[in-house]
């Protein structure tokens, strides 16, 4: 079988060289060669496909780490200004970080220490801070407290002191002249209400002759009368403060009416006194005032708590504190008017 097979071969081998001996100049032919050189190239071919298509089993090393080893790996964009991430230097048993910020020049007092003043007074109450809002209604209801005592100290005068009781009453024209005398030093105070210190030489001047203006009026009506309508002046008064001061409704928009109803009460009040006296026109007058001066003292408390400037603690002073005194002679009237029926 062997020999045949040589012998099989020479001969192709013997016909191939006359072939190609004869066709030189032709195109090259592979009739003549065996099969097995026809098959071995695509054999090779259909064996290099298959192993490309072939996973590499665990056995093969060399293949497993060729495989699994990226020839290329990106490296991840970061900027240069950025810190290296906290895996790296991640440690599972250290304490958390603090979220304080650090004091650049020292911690600061409070909230509003870092602010400039022209800042904390701003242009109104509603718009200074909470520290200098407070610090202009503690200065208000300061002086307004001076006055008030001021006024009742001078007018328990002339209830103790028969000598000044007389005096009083006896020289009606140092009346008008502390009325008067009490506008004038009033329009001044307004006029120079930031200038310190004259506008608290005004306002004493302004105090003193008003509270001297009610020593005459209450030296003409009995004690026991004064000293209640006293009580429910400044029971009124606190109960309406702190019901303009938690209140949500803007009271100052009943400016207007209560302007108007005030000149109609001042002019009914000249033309009353050109009739005789009655205790029924006196009860009605004396409702009437006293619920106009109210209205204006929940007017004037919210304007303090929100619409004044901060520099005018005296004007603000000043508008409560004739509101009470008004409040005071109604609710005095009122009183007179019931003990004569």
């Amino acid at each position: 079988m062997f020999m045949q097979r040589a012998s099989r071969a020479k001969a192709w081998t013997r016909l191939c060289r006359h072939s190609g001996s004869l066709h030189v100049h032709s195109q090259p032919s592979f009739c003549c060669l065996p099969d097995v050189y026809l098959r071995q190239p695509i054999i090779d071919t259909l064996r290099d496909i298959v192993s490309w298509f072939t996973i590499p089993t665990a056995s093969s090393p060399n293949t497993t780490a060729t495989m699994s080893a990226p020839k290329y790996q990106p490296v991840p964009a970061r900027d240069s200004f950025e810190e290296p991430p906290a895996s790296a230097n991640y440690n599972q048993n250290a304490p958390p970080p603090s979220y304080q910020q650090e004091p650049v020049m020292g911690e600061a007092r409070n909230e509003e220490d870092n602010l400039p003043d022209d800042f904390k007074f701003g242009g109104s109450v509603a718009e200074a801070t909470l520290p200098i809002r407070m610090q202009f209604i503690r200065k208000v209801y300061a002086i307004l407290t001076v006055q008030i005592l001021a006024t009742t100290a001078l007018s328990a005068v002339s209830f103790w002191s028969a000598g000044y009781r007389n005096w009083i009453q006896s020289n009606s024209w140092m009346m008008w002249v502390s009325l008067f005398g009490a506008i004038g030093f009033m329009l001044l105070t307004f006029w120079k209400r930031k200038s310190y210190p004259t506008n608290l030489l005004f306002l004493a001047g302004f105090t003193g002759l008003e509270a001297y203006s009610i020593s005459v009026v209450t030296s003409f009506y009995e004690s026991r009368i004064v000293i209640q309508a006293l009580i429910f002046t400044l029971g009124i008064f606190v109960a309406l403060t702190l019901f303009a001061c938690q209140s949500k409704y803007d009271f100052t928009s009943w400016m207007p009416y209560l302007f108007g109803a005030l000149w109609i009460l001042i002019i009914f009040g000249f033309m009353a006194a050109f009739f005789p006296q009655s205790s029924g026109v006196e009860l009605g007058y004396g409702i009437v005032s006293a619920l106009i001066f109210s209205g204006y003292i929940l007017v004037d408390t919210q304007l303090v708590m929100r619409h004044y400037h901060v520099e005018e603690e005296i004007a603000a002073a000043i508008s409560l504190y004739l509101d009470i005194i008004n409040l005071f002679l109604s609710i005095l009237r009122i009183l007179n008017s019931q003990n004569n029926n």
